[in-house]
């Protein structure tokens, strides 16, 4: 449960930034949150990787 609760907390993160006029700053935004996205599938698979006992991202390791 706490991987999930952690992916519905991010997704809230999404949802509360500040709409922005510039085109950088809607960048920075972006980069912001695809940062975020990723973080929070690497927490996803190594946490499926401990359950299962597998080597899903194929980097030789579990967890």
């Amino acid at each position: 449960m706490g991987a999930l609760w952690e992916i519905l907390q991010t997704g809230l993160m999404y949802g509360q930034y500040k709409k922005s006029d510039t085109v950088e700053d809607r960048v920075q935004i972006l980069e912001q949150r695809l940062m975020a996205t990723q973080d929070t599938l690497r927490k996803l698979v190594k946490k499926i990787e401990e359950i299962h006992g597998l080597d899903i991202d194929g980097d030789g390791k579990v967890g």
